[in-house]
């Protein structure tokens, strides 16, 4: 048994790195910091009206920005954690301007191309409803803050406890995926094609994080796939639909097929299913030719009390 518990974790594992540990904990989490964000969106409802279309939509997202709020102090003063605030840092190469701005990039890439063969497929129609640029920057900043704070408790905190504690880094990369489709799991709409393409989605930013040592990057794909769908063509996220877009949907009209649904929006057809697993493949494939290890925030944290290294 101890030899079998020494080729599954690595000398640094503690009780608490335990996968379903680490499961529960990130609920508590997500629900922690959900509260708070409500918390501190309601204070400034308070002081500035946003009862219209985009005052709710911007409340419904950066309402998340209790992860950013609870989370950073938290990873600071829990000293065994505290060396995961290197990955969200500037530290790792990938993570700059240039790489979230390529993340930014690839989600917008992603979805339009789905919206675009839907449209040709005349699953939905779509016509120009806003143009203020003001409030869509707002927007675009409010669905990064929403997009950001869940990598942070996925990509961040659940992947590098997992990198922590487990000698194989599949158990990371798709371990972090598998409990980032979990938490959709309650969505409006959701099915099991859904909940599949948000594990493929989770899988690539695992992957970017780990063979491109950016978690920024991962910030850009996840916001530049929301804002697209949600705030730009004005279809459903994740199966959440919100009242401001730039395009608006005839909803009268729209009809489920291979590339769109009409309760979950691009992400609950088969064709996502196809597009990202074919974007995890090629980030796989390049970043095995890059061969460039992510960085090692737990390289200075001590061994476990007894370990013996293998």
């Amino acid at each position: 048994m101890k030899e079998l518990f020494r080729r599954i974790h690595t000398e640094k594992f503690r009780w608490y790195d335990e996968f379903l540990v680490i499961f529960i904990f990130s609920f508590i989490l997500t629900i922690v910091c959900q509260g708070l964000g409500l918390a501190v969106m309601n204070a400034i409802a308070r002081v500035v009206p946003l009862t219209d279309a985009f005052g709710e939509t911007f409340q419904l997202y950066f309402s998340t920005i209790g992860g950013w709020i609870f989370l950073i102090p938290f990873l600071y003063l829990v000293k065994h954690r505290r060396p995961i605030l290197k990955a969200i840092g500037p530290k790792p190469k990938g993570n700059n301007f240039k790489w979230l701005l390529f993340g930014l990039l690839i989600g917008f890439g992603l979805n339009f191309f789905c919206a675009v063969i839907a449209m040709f497929n005349r699953d939905i129609h779509i016509t120009l409803a806003h143009v203020e640029p003001v409030k869509i920057l707002l927007l675009l900043f409010a669905v990064f803050v929403q997009s950001s704070s869940e990598e942070l408790i996925d990509r961040a905190y659940v992947y590098q406890t997992l990198v922590k504690g487990y000698r194989n880094k599949w158990v990371a990369i798709i371990g972090n995926a598998l409990m980032f489709s979990l938490m959709h799991g309650f969505n409006p709409g959701v099915t099991p094609l859904a909940l599949a393409n948000i594990f493929f989605s989770g899988l690539l930013f695992s992957l970017m994080v780990y063979y491109f040592d950016s978690l920024w990057c991962a910030f850009g794909i996840h916001t530049g796939w929301n804002f697209t769908q949600s705030i730009l063509l004005g279809l459903p996220n994740s199966g959440i639909v919100v009242p401001y877009s730039i395009f608006e949907l005839d909803t009268a009209t729209a009809a489920n097929s291979f590339v769109y649904n009409v309760m979950f929006g691009i992400e609950g057809t088969i064709f996502s299913t196809i597009l990202l697993a074919a974007a995890c493949v090629v980030t796989y494939v390049l970043g095995k030719k890059r061969n460039r290890k992510p960085i090692d925030v737990w390289e200075d944290y001590p061994n476990r009390p007894g370990a013996k290294t293998a």
